[in-house]
């Protein structure tokens, strides 16, 4: 019998979680010695048919891989020292990555929403979630996210000042 290695998935996005799960996936790739799947899946119903929609198709398959690769780049997590695979099929987000999750030893990566007290994560994550075969995780965004996300421009600004950070040039500056 012929044992499929294991495999690392992770839903690219790039939302502040979902940097910090790209990069949380390429240290899980590097632990267990595992090639990494990064996925963006897109969408065009299956009823469009013609030369129209498969120019269509083949446009939303490229945007999604420059996607895939601008998320590498923001999150800082290029990995030279990895197997990484690119996958970029149409279908439902949720659907597509429990499919390319879909052996018990594979691990799924995802980013999700701060663990604040009746913060609900969204459709794809729930969906994962109830139908994944591998184990999921959920990496939520950076704690300053957080703990400021209730904190208004100006009182973020405010508490910037007491704690001494450059807020950047003052007005009139000639670097604004």
């Amino acid at each position: 019998m012929v044992v499929r290695e294991r495999r690392i998935v992770v839903g690219v996005s790039q939302s502040l979680a979902g940097l910090a799960a790209l990069r949380h996936a390429v240290r899980e790739a590097r632990h267990r010695e595992a090639p990494l799947y990064a996925v963006r899946a897109w969408a065009l119903p299956s009823h469009w048919r013609g030369p129209a929609a498969t120019a269509w198709q083949r446009e939303l398959r490229a945007e999604a891989r420059r996607y895939v690769v601008e998320a590498f780049h923001a999150a800082g997590a290029g990995p030279s020292d990895l197997d990484v695979l690119v996958a970029t099929p149409n279908g439902r987000a949720d659907e597509v990555l429990v499919e390319a999750a879909d052996h018990e030893r594979d691990l799924l990566v995802l980013g999700g929403p701060g663990g604040r007290l009746g913060r609900w994560p969204g459709w794809i994550v729930r969906g994962c979630l109830a139908t994944a075969a591998c184990p999921v995780i959920v990496v939520p965004p950076p704690h300053v996210l957080r703990s400021t996300r209730r904190l208004t421009r100006r009182r973020l600004a405010r508490e910037l000042d007491g704690l001494g950070a450059d807020t950047g040039p003052a007005r009139g500056s000639p670097n604004r």
